[in-house]
């Protein structure tokens, strides 16, 4: 028989009793993460073992059917044998069910870890439990049972007073037998309160176990809840009237209320109310659980006056006429007014929205429902002022040029649109170098979201003029060439050539050069915005043989007509040597180092003074051309009488 029982349980931990302040609950041991998260659980079985009950488990994911989560929504949803919540009315936000109504000498568990904070004298762990047994009448060691224990996992020993065991019997106090099956004893859930405050720093072990018959032919089953971490005793005062209340924690048999030094009998009852409230600050509350399940335990609770605090918020700066949210959020049990009301939302409530139009001191003042106490908080509102942004005035500039936008005032933060051309749209000074003419727009902000302004800065860009002066050139030393370029995106106003060397002109549009060498121009073109063409040719000198000329005859007779031999030619920069041999080799006549075309550095046909015999003689002549390369000339040429 599976184990028929219902736990109902609500975990509170490390609560601090003074002022009803809780503690910081381990992290989902509430399972408010709507899983079971941080929880270990298990599965087994039970069957009896030298006379004694052994429950056998082993680590598990969680399986629905035995570890099931249930959503406070389900609460109207009641067990089908107890008829009672599934989720109990002051449980938490969840609850887990161990096991199924199937039969089969099965075992679940739940475990979690947690660690006693070092020197939590306050320190408590609170849980609400109802369990659900069949009662098949088996001996006591073959029965379905419910244990709680809590481990102190550093001695691997269970606290006493923490751990107890319910085993199914006829007579389990407390129990009922349910509407639906007389076989099946069910108890509503109750409270277990357990005082840790000597286990400060201790490693403890929560562990709640459920096992069926161990026959195998009877079940049960449980619900867990893990509540909300709350006060487990709260005091409150009122200051007028003179009366102090204070509450237990839910779930206990009894209460018994006591002075500071446990000498006089306040009271009994989950709830004392003193009137008038006692001079002493410390109450005293011993509860009791019921059937002696858990440890009876004292808990004390600190009364002091209840005081409002009023805080209209800090003071702050806004745009006129611009909502702001003042004061801090309400707490329960007091109330609130604004002065003056002007401006406001609603001047009865603790956060309301203002739009003053200009600077306003507002006051608030909370007065406590309990105790007519009240408090006062004062905010100053200041508003802001428009800004003012001015801007450079409109460029104009060429293509492939830049320029400094300038915008200046009392904004704190520029955007510039469009972003296009622009090498940043968020500082007060971008660069501007756009490829058509536009006009930038910024925006000033005041830092505030209040106030902006705008300026306009027109860029205009001009075209640059266009020149081609054509491909490169190759054409013979001593010969012209004349420029004939062509141009685009005119008028074109100013002309410049570079370099100027051998040109007729260096400010034309069509110069007239002298090839000598090699070299390349410039031609640089301004148009009437002042931008900027430039194109480059290359021309390539070349010597030819024809620019040399060497007559094949002359006559040294004196009649003034071909009388002498000589280097003739253009596009020559110097004749190195010209040298004339007779037909049997030898050397009759040599000039070095000279310029061409001219008669003094020629033949006169004369021999060592004496005209030379009529014949033919061999000529040499080394040339170098204008463009520096050198040439060999060779021939015949026949002396005549």
């Amino acid at each position: 028989m599976k184990r028929n029982f219902t736990l109902l349980l609500s975990v509170l931990l490390l609560h601090q009793l003074v002022h009803g302040q809780p503690g910081t609950c381990p992290a989902n041991i509430d399972f408010e993460a709507g899983s079971l998260q941080n929880w270990n659980c298990y599965i087994g079985s039970t069957s009896v073992q030298n006379n004694d009950n052994v429950i056998t488990v082993t680590p598990s994911p969680p399986i629905t059917g035995r570890h099931t989560l249930y959503a406070k929504g389900a609460a109207t949803v009641v067990d089908p044998y107890g008829l009672f919540p599934v989720n109990p009315p002051d449980g938490s936000g969840y609850a887990v069910r161990l096991g199924n109504n199937i039969n089969g000498s099965e075992a679940e568990r739940i475990t979690y870890e947690f660690t006693v904070p070092t020197n939590a004298n306050d320190a408590t762990f609170t849980y609400r439990y109802a369990v659900v047994f069949q009662d098949p009448g088996h001996n006591p060691n073959e029965q379905p049972r419910f244990i709680a224990r809590i481990l102190d996992v550093q001695t691997n020993s269970y606290l006493p007073c923490a751990s107890n065991e319910y085993i199914a019997t006829a007579s389990l106090p407390g129990f009922q037998s349910s509407p639906v099956d007389a076989a099946v004893k069910f108890k509503s859930w109750s409270s277990v309160f357990i005082n840790l405050g000597a286990y400060g720093g201790k490693r403890l072990k929560v562990e709640f176990t459920t096992a069926d018959c161990t026959k195998g032919a009877h079940w049960g089953y449980a619900y867990v809840d893990v509540g909300e971490c709350n006060v487990t005793a709260s005091a409150h005062y009122e200051c007028n009237p003179n009366i102090a209340s204070f509450t237990g924690p839910g779930g206990f048999q009894d209460y018994k209320w006591y002075d500071n030094n446990f000498s006089t009998l306040l009271g009994t009852g989950e709830n004392l109310v003193l009137n008038p409230a006692p001079k002493i600050n410390n109450i005293n509350v011993v509860v009791i659980p019921f059937n002696g399940f858990g440890c009876s335990d004292t808990l004390q609770a600190s009364i002091y006056p209840i005081l409002p605090l009023a805080n209209a918020g800090p003071d702050t700066i806004i745009c006129p006429n611009h909502p702001i949210t003042i004061g801090t959020p309400a707490v329960s049990g007091f109330t609130y007014a604004w002065s003056p009301s002007l401006f406001l939302s609603d001047s009865l409530t603790a956060q309301p929205v203002g739009t003053p139009p200009g600077p306003t001191s507002y006051v608030v003042t909370v007065t406590s429902v309990e105790s007519g106490c009240i408090d006062k908080d004062t905010m100053d509102i200041t508003v802001f002022q428009p800004i003012d942004v001015t801007v450079s005035p409109d460029q104009t500039i060429c293509e492939g040029q830049s320029v400094n936008l300038q915008a200046q005032g009392s904004a704190v933060q520029y955007n510039w649109s469009p972003g296009l051309g622009l090498n940043r749209t968020n500082i007060s000074n971008p660069v501007a170098a756009p490829k058509k003419t536009t006009t930038y727009q910024v925006i000033g902000f005041d830092g505030h979201q209040c106030f902006t302004d705008t300026g306009l800065i027109k860029v205009v860009v001009n075209p640059n003029p266009k020149v081609d002066v054509g491909p490169d050139v190759i054409k013979a030393t001593g010969s012209t060439y004349t420029f004939s370029p062509v141009t685009q995106n005119g008028p074109i106003v100013l002309w410049q050539w570079t370099p100027a060397d051998d040109l007729s002109c260096a400010d034309c549009n069509t110069p007239v050069v002298t090839i000598k060498k090699n070299k390349t121009y410039q031609a640089r073109v301004t148009n009437e915005f002042g931008c900027v063409g430039t194109d480059f040719m290359n021309i390539k000198p070349f010597c030819e043989s024809t620019q040399v000329f060497i007559p094949n005859a002359f006559t040294p007779d004196g009649d003034g007509l071909n009388d002498v031999l000589m280097v003739r030619g253009k596009g020559i920069a110097l004749v190195r040597s010209f040298r004339i041999f007779s037909r049997w080799g030898e050397l009759v006549f040599e000039k070095t180092n000279f310029q061409p075309n001219d008669p003094a550095f020629g033949w006169d046909g004369k021999i060592r003074g004496v005209t030379g015999p009529a014949e033919v003689y061999v000529y040499m002549a080394d040339v170098v051309c204008d463009n520096d390369l050198i040439n060999t000339y060779k021939g015949n040429v026949t002396l005549l009488k």
